[in-house]
């Protein structure tokens, strides 16, 4: 079902008639939400509290963080650190997103916590249809792993790219090559200036296949 950007915003707007401020140290927000993700008891409450906050969200990222389209992000199994950042630079408009500035906006850093714990503990569903591609995969050796790992899944602040959706893979490794501004203060965009355009699908359908 496809939603206008005015009806996705007055749907923002219903929810959170004020946005409130976010603003809060970041290492002690990394630091709660390490601390709450490795204490089972406080895990299972933030995942429980951002399952109910993510409701909104599942009209693009699907109800267990598995978007419903192919160009929109998967956010299940993504690593909480860098969610939780995330929710952080759309707020504060260093990454830019329409929709996504709106709801972060709108978040408390208790939500943000929440919901970044909340995606990284669904797992990500297999995509149909896509073929990996063993030229994809050298240029994954040669450009991606130092950051993301042999196997995709990144570290910490940084993102899992493995089982991304295909689309989305590619568009972001457009906008990163053509330095796009909503990408603009990402390293990526002087790591793709290295990257051919006709490496982005071969790229995509490796990363997309992996495990």
């Amino acid at each position: 079902m496809f939603i206008s950007k005015s009806k996705m915003l007055a749907m923002v707007l219903c929810v959170w008639i004020a946005a409130p401020s976010w603003a809060q140290d970041a290492n002690d927000l990394v630091t709660r939400l390490h601390s709450m993700d490795s204490d089972s008891a406080l895990k299972a409450e933030a995942i429980n509290r951002g399952k109910e906050r993510s409701m909104l969200c599942s009209y693009c990222h699907g109800k267990d963080g598995n978007s419903v389209k192919n160009y929109i992000p998967n956010l299940a199994a993504q690593n909480p650190e860098y969610l939780l950042n995330q929710f952080q630079y759309f707020a504060s408009g260093e990454r830019k997103s329409y929709v996504m500035e709106q709801i972060s906006k709108g978040l408390t850093t208790d939500e943000m916590v929440d919901l970044a714990i909340f995606y990284a503990s669904e797992n990500v569903k297999p995509q149909a249809n896509i073929q990996s591609s063993e030229a994809g995969q050298a240029r994954y050796q040669s450009f991606c792993f130092a950051c993301h790992g042999d196997d995709g899944k990144g570290n910490k602040d940084l993102p899992r790219l493995a089982g991304q959706k295909k689309a989305f893979l590619m568009k972001a490794l457009k906008d990163f090559k053509h330095g796009k501004t909503a990408r603009a203060n990402s390293p990526m965009v002087r790591i793709m200036k290295a990257v051919k355009e006709s490496d982005i699908e071969p790229l995509a359908d490796y990363i997309a296949t992996m495990q």
